[in-house]
C-alpha cells in the first residue's frame, strides 16, 4: 500500500484533508508543520518509505528541496481566491494577497470582476514575509489574504487577515493526484527492480561504460563469459578488464557497431552489439550486449517467440478511455454490450478518435480476453504483402518465401480477435477472400491446398462513413453487410469538447508534467473553441509539446504568445474566430454546459451533484449565478 503524508500548516486544512481522504478511502497521514518546521515533522516519521508528500506554498518548496520523495502541491484555484477575496472585501476593498515563489494568475481580471484593488506580495522565506507585511502595515487600510504563515504575521502587525483556504474540490483533486503519483512512483520502483532482475538473469552479457570509459554495469552473464568479477571491475577502465574491448572506440566515433564477431581467446567467440549512449549534445557512455556465438540461433528463436507473444496482446481496456461527456459515455456503454458478443463489429470514427483503443477494450472485456488480439492497418502494407500477412503462405509459394512457410494473422489470432483498421484500403479481390473467412471461419494459405479452420472474432474499422465507401466502390457491398452486424460510431473530439480538460490532465499526468496544468487552465478557452481535426491524437501531440516546453510554460508571462509557439496551427485556425467574450464568461459558459449535461444524463439535480462529487446546493447556486434562474431538484 502506498504511503501518503501531508505536512499541514494549519488545522483547518488537516481536518478537511482527513475527512476527504476517508471518503475516498485514501490512506493519509497528517503532520503539523510549516515552512520553517516541515523538516522537524518529517524527521519524526518512522516506518516504510514515504511515496509522496502533500503540502502547500513554502512548505512544499522546502520538502521538495530537502527530501527525495515527490511533493504534490495544493494549488489554490481561482475560485478559492475569489471566495477569500469576497470575505476580505467586507473588511476593505484594498486587499493584499501573499503567495510563495510566484504570483497567482488572473489577479488583474479578478480586480475588475470584484471591483477591488489587489496588491500581490510574493515571498521566498519567512523573513521575506515578515518584511513585506511590516512594510504593508505602514501603508494603511489593507486586508491581507494568505496561508498559515501569513495570517498570524498580519495580525501581529495590526492588519486584518483572511485565511486563503483550499476548497474541498481542490483538496480532493490533490489527494487523487497524490494517489496517482504514488502509484507511478511504485511502478517506477518495480520497473527498476525488474530491470535489475532482467540484467541479472538474461543469457546475454551486458556491460556499460561512462563517458570516460569506466565500467558502470557488468551483469552476471558478462562475468561468466569474460571471466571477471563485477565487484572488482566496476569503476575501472573497460579496456584494462575486458580482452579486445572496443567500447573506447565507440566513445570516440559515436557510431554503433552491430553484430560484430569478437574473439575472446581460448576458442571463445561472441557476437556483440556496441552502441553509444547520447543525449542531445554529447556522448554520455556506451553499452555492449553480447552472447556466445554458438548459442545465437537458440536465443534468436526465443526472442522471436517472445516478440510475437507480446505483439498480440491488447494494451487498453474500456476503463482506460478518458471522458465523461454524454456522447462518450453512451459509446462506452454500447461497447461494453458489444464485448459480450462474438458477432462481427464495424467501427466508424475519424482519424485519431481512438478506434483501435475501443477495439482493444472490447476484446479485453469479452470472453476472448485471454487470447490474442491481432491488429493490422490495411493501408500500411502494399497489396502484395497484405495477402500473405493475412492468410499466410506455404513453403515455396513464391520466391523468397520462408522454407517452412508462414502463419497468417488469422491463424495467429485463433481463439481471439482480429482487428482490421482502414478496411477500405483492402483490395477488392482480398475483400472477397475476407468474406469467405467471415462466412466459413476457415482460411487457405497462399500457395496452399489445405483448409485451416479458425475461431476468431473480426472487428473492422473505417475513418469514412461505410455506406459512402460502398457507394464509391472501395468496399464490397456484401462484405459491408457481413461486417456491419454490429456498428459502433466513435465521436470526434469536437463532439465531446467537455472532455478536453479531463484528457489534458490525464495526458499531462501520464507525461509526469502536471505542473503545466495551470497553463492549460489559462488557454482553455482556445482549446475549447478549436475544432481538433486530428481529434484525440492531435490533443496528445499538443500535451507532448506542452511537456517539452515545460520550463518555458513555468516562466511565461504571456500564455497566448507561448501558445502561438506551441500550437501555431491551432492559433492560425482560430485567428478568424476571435474571442467574443471575456475569459470569465467563457469559463462560466463551459462550467454551465458541464453541469447541464450532467443533469441531463443523471435525470435530476441531486443525482448530477452526486456524480460530480459536489453538494447539490453548490450546483444549484452556480447555475443560478450563471443563468439567473432556479433549477428543479
Amino acid at each position: 500500500m502506498s504511503r501518503i503524508v501531508m505536512i499541514s500548516p494549519f488545522k483547518d486544512l488537516e481536518d478537511a484533508a482527513l475527512e476527504i481522504a476517508r471518503e475516498l478511502n485514501v490512506p493519509l497521514e497528517v503532520y503539523k508543520g510549516g515552512m520553517d518546521s516541515a523538516g522537524e515533522a518529517i524527521d519524526r516519521l518512522t516506518g516504510p518509505e514515504v511515496d509522496v508528500f502533500i503540502s502547500r506554498g513554502g512548505t512544499s518548496d522546502y520538502i521538495a528541496r530537502h527530501y527525495s520523495a515527490p511533493v504534490v502541491n495544493i494549488n489554490t484555484g481561482l475560485y478559492d481566491i475569489m471566495e477569500s477575496c469576497e470575505e476580505a472585501r467586507k473588511i476593505s476593498r484594498r486587499i493584499a494577497i501573499t503567495s510563495f515563489g510566484k504570483p497567482f494568475v488572473g489577479m488583474r481580471l479578478l480586480e475588475k470582476a470584484m471591483d477591488i484593488t489587489i496588491t500581490e506580495l510574493v515571498f521566498h522565506s519567512q523573513a521575506d514575509l515578515e518584511k513585506l507585511i511590516a512594510d504593508l502595515s505602514q501603508e494603511g487600510d489593507y486586508c491581507v489574504v494568505g496561508g498559515g504563515q501569513t495570517v498570524p504575521e498580519a495580525q501581529k502587525n495590526g492588519l486584518p487577515a483572511v485565511f486563503l483556504r483550499a476548497s474541498r474540490d481542490t483538496i480532493r483533486e490533490t489527494l487523487l493526484q497524490a494517489v496517482e503519483v504514488a502509484r507511478l512512483r511504485r511502478e517506477e520502483k518495480r520497473r527498476a527492480y525488474r530491470l535489475k532482475a532482467i540484467l541479472d538473469s538474461v543469457y546475454d552479457g551486458i556491460i556499460a561504460v561512462d563517458a570516460a570509459g569506466r565500467l558502470e554495469i557488468l551483469n552476471p552473464a558478462a562475468e561468466r563469459m569474460l571471466n571477471v568479477k563485477a565487484s572488482q571491475s566496476i569503476g575501472k577502465q573497460a579496456k584494462q578488464i575486458i580482452p579486445n574491448s572496443q567500447l573506447h572506440e565507440i566513445l570516440h566515433t559515436g557510431k554503433a557497431e552491430i553484430g560484430e564477431l569478437q574473439d575472446l581467446g581460448g576458442g571463445v567467440q561472441i557476437v556483440t552489439n556496441r552502441v553509444p549512449i547520447k543525449d542531445e549534445t554529447e556522448i554520455m557512455g556506451a553499452v555492449a550486449t553480447f552472447q556466445d556465438a554458438s548459442r545465437l540461433i537458440q536465443v534468436e528463436h526465443r526472442l522471436r517467440r517472445e516478440m510475437v507473444k507480446n505483439r498480440f496482446a491488447a494494451k487498453y481496456r474500456l476503463e482506460d478511455i478518458v471522458g465523461e461527456s454524454p456522447r462518450l459515455v453512451e459509446t462506452k456503454e454500447m461497447a461494453e454490450k458489444y464485448a459480450l458478443s462474438d458477432l462481427t463489429l464495424l467501427i466508424y470514427g475519424p482519424s485519431g478518435s481512438g478506434k483501435e483503443m475501443f477495439a482493444q477494450g472490447i476484446h479485453a472485456a469479452g470472453r476472448r480476453k485471454n487470447h490474442p488480439f491481432v491488429a493490422i492497418n490495411c493501408a500500411a502494407l502494399p497489396p502484395t504483402l497484405l495477402e500473405s500477412e493475412l492468410f499466410g503462405y506455404d513453403e515455396g509459394a513464391f520466391t523468397g518465401a520462408k522454407r517452412k512457410g508462414k502463419l497468417g494473422l488469422f491463424e495467429m489470432g485463433h481463439g481471439g480477435t482480429v482487428f482490421l483498421d482502414e478496411i477500405d484500403a483492402l483490395p477488392i479481390e482480398l475483400q472477397g477472400r475476407l468474406l469467405r473467412v467471415l462466412q466459413e471461419k476457415e482460411v487457405l494459405r497462399v500457395g496452399g491446398d489445405t483448409i485451416i479452420p479458425v475461431d476468431i472474432r473480426v472487428i473492422a474499422a473505417a475513418n469514412k462513413l461505410p455506406h459512402e465507401l460502398v457507394t464509391a466502390g472501395k468496399l464490397r457491398e456484401d462484405l459491408y453487410y457481413r461486417l456491419n452486424v454490429l456498428y459502433l460510431e466513435i465521436p470526434s473530439l469536437k463532439e465531446r469538447v467537455q472532455d478536453i480538460p479531463l484528457l489534458c490532465r490525464h495526458f499531462l499526468m501520464t507525461l509526469q508534467s502536471g505542473a503545466n496544468w495551470q497553463f492549460v487552465e489559462e488557454v482553455l478557452p482556445y482549446l475549447l473553441r478549436y475544432n481538433w481535426p486530428g481529434n484525440v491524437r492531435e490533443l496528445v501531440n499538443f500535451c507532448q509539446r506542452l511537456s517539452f516546453y515545460r520550463e518555458d510554460v513555468l516562466q511565461t508571462n504571456d500564455a497566448e504568445q507561448l501558445l502561438r509557439r506551441i500550437a501555431p496551427n491551432m492559433m492560425a485556425a482560430l485567428a478568424a474566430r476571435p474571442l467574443a467574450e471575456a475569459l470569465p464568461a467563457r469559463v462560466n459558459e463551459f462550467e454551465t454546459r458541464i453541469i447541464r449535461d450532467a443533469i441531463q444524463a443523471a435525470g435530476s439535480l441531486r443525482k448530477a451533484a452526486e456524480k460530480l462529487g459536489v453538494p447539490k446546493s453548490t450546483l444549484a447556486r452556480k447555475l443560478k449565478n450563471q443563468t439567473g434562474s432556479d433549477v428543479e431538484p
